[in-house]
């Protein structure tokens, strides 16, 4: 998104790239800051969200009723580290707030 402040809200285009998860966030974030700009989704499949659908098993769910970050970031193994930071700056508790 261009930060010029002369271009006129009309003029602003975002474009998605990945119709995932993230890709749905990021749009709905742009359009919340950027009400006028026109936000497109561009997914190379015919499948919008697939991925989510088929995630499971409680380990792709960051929902969890779980305020301790450290505690929280235990359950996923593969990625505790990296969980660990994204919850300080993201939650559980702020993504059941968002949703």
């Amino acid at each position: 998104m261009s930060a010029n402040k002369n271009m006129r809200a009309e003029q602003q285009k975002v474009a998605i790239i990945g119709g995932g998860a993230a890709g749905f966030f990021a749009a709905i974030s742009a359009k919340s800051h950027w009400p006028k700009a026109e936000v497109c989704i561009l997914e190379k499949s015919n499948k919008l969200l697939a991925k989510v659908k088929i995630s499971g098993g409680g380990r792709c769910n960051v929902t969890h009723d779980c305020p301790d970050i450290v505690e929280l970031s235990k359950a996923y193994p593969r990625g505790e580290k990296q969980l660990r930071k994204a919850f300080h700056q993201f939650s559980a508790t702020d993504t059941r707030r968002w949703f």
